[in-house]
């Protein structure tokens, strides 16, 4: 172009111009300082390398910004890259937190500024130019010394959201304690094989994979169901689903809740209490008699979870979504209620061995059941199913053992 066009007024949303631009993957990195004897530092997504002869990188802080203006004044800094695990570490030094390089590691450049441990990479040098640009500074630093720190993946900011670069795209990535975890779903083989047949519906062992997923590790239909459930999709530990499978441990109802968002007291407060009904009752149920188009909306938002990686635009879909299918899970079936609707029930199988019901990172789960029932129907695949349970945990204590064994020592419900 013959014209600059840096003054031509913009003729669009700027909200249209961040989700453009929200498309586009950016590195995340921290750029720090010592000022008057005190650490600064800025988390910026604007990091870039400009030129090779001599060294310069750039970073492009807002005009605004009141710690800019504090880093410019220094003899130098540091830029340490965050890596796909340091997301805790990020959010602390985005933060305004006065105390806030307390809470991360950190120990000084030959210059005095903070190098951030267990980043990628750090690089040390002066800023040396600023170039002014609409609400932004461009600002040049001359490279004085150049390091990778930790080889591993950095941290991503895309669409709004943290995340990690993934080398093998959206393949799985399946090791022997996954295996494992299959394993022992399909000691319940014979058990599913019994209730799908006699109550005429899919029946299906879910086996807990980490402290936020549930896989199908096995599946088996009776009557006219249809085969509709692939084995190894991940189901989310995300309230309100997952009860039966943390219900018994106070730990994982924690972590369950931390999960909330927002963090809502009232709402944690309530998901507790259904773990604790849930527990004292021994089976959670969802229904679907009251809004069947919502709990379609919600199958349709957990086959987009199980299909693989999502954006972080995406994934705060999927997640809204299932919050808000708060109204189906959490309840129980009195044995008077006529016309009952159940989309689920579920019970947990519990740990061979244990002197306390504690649950095997396993739980049954019956789908696709006959409509309009009563409770004392309801009651009824219950007990079944919990005689089904106390069957599998005997079989992970002889038949299975190996492979319990196997699950339990690679501590996946805790990953």
């Amino acid at each position: 172009m013959s014209e600059s066009t840096l003054d031509t007024p913009t003729t669009f949303d700027p909200r249209a111009f961040r989700d453009v631009m929200g498309h586009y993957p950016t590195g995340v990195v921290v750029v720090t300082a010592v000022v008057d004897d005190e650490p600064v530092g800025m988390v910026v997504g604007t990091f870039s390398s400009v030129s090779l002869d001599p060294p310069l990188v750039s970073f492009m802080p807002m005009t605004t910004s009141a710690t800019y203006a504090k880093l410019r004044a220094a003899d130098g800094v540091c830029i340490s890259v965050f890596a796909h695990d340091q997301l805790q570490a990020c959010r602390t030094l985005a933060s305004k937190d006065p105390e806030k390089f307390d809470k991360v590691e950190w120990s000084r450049s030959p210059s005095g500024a903070p190098v951030i441990a267990g980043a990628v990479a750090h690089i040390h040098g002066r800023i040396e130019r600023e170039i002014e640009a609409g609400d932004h500074y461009i600002t040049l630093v001359a490279v004085d010394d150049i390091a990778v720190s930790r080889p591993v993946t950095p941290l991503l900011f895309f669409q709004g959201g943290y995340g990690g670069f993934s080398t093998t795209g959206l393949s799985a990535h399946v090791d022997e304690s996954l295996i494992s975890a299959v394993r022992i779903a399909e000691a319940a083989r014979p058990q599913l094989d019994r209730l799908a047949q006699r109550f005429g519906c899919s029946a299906a062992a879910l086996v807990q994979i980490s402290a936020l997923d549930q896989t199908i590790g096995a599946t088996s239909y009776g009557g006219d169901t249809d085969a509709d459930e692939r084995i190894g999709v991940r189901v989310p530990l995300i309230p309100p689903l997952g009860e039966a499978a943390v219900a018994w441990s106070p730990d994982q109802v924690e972590r369950w809740v931390s999960r909330i968002h927002p963090q809502d007291e009232q709402v944690i407060t309530a998901y507790r209490e259904a773990a604790q009904r849930v527990r004292e009752q021994g089976y959670a149920i969802s229904r679907v008699d009251h809004d069947p188009e919502g709990y379609e909306r919600l199958g349709e938002a957990l086959s987009e979870y199980a299909g693989g990686e999502l954006t972080p635009a995406r994934d705060r879909a999927v997640r809204t979504t299932i919050a808000g299918a708060r109204h189906f899970f959490g309840g129980s079936v009195e044995a008077s209620e006529t016309g009952v609707r159940l989309a689920s029930v579920v019970v947990p199988v519990f740990a061979p061995d244990s002197g306390n019901p504690v649950n095997s990172g396993l739980v049954l789960r019956l789908c696709h059941l006959p409509a309009a029932v009563d409770g004392a129907t309801v009651q009824e695949w219950v007990r079944a199913m919990q005689d089904a349970a106390a069957e599998v945990t005997e079989a992970l204590r002889t038949s299975a053992r190996r492979d319990y064994a196997r699950y339990a020592a690679a501590g996946l419900r805790d990953a």
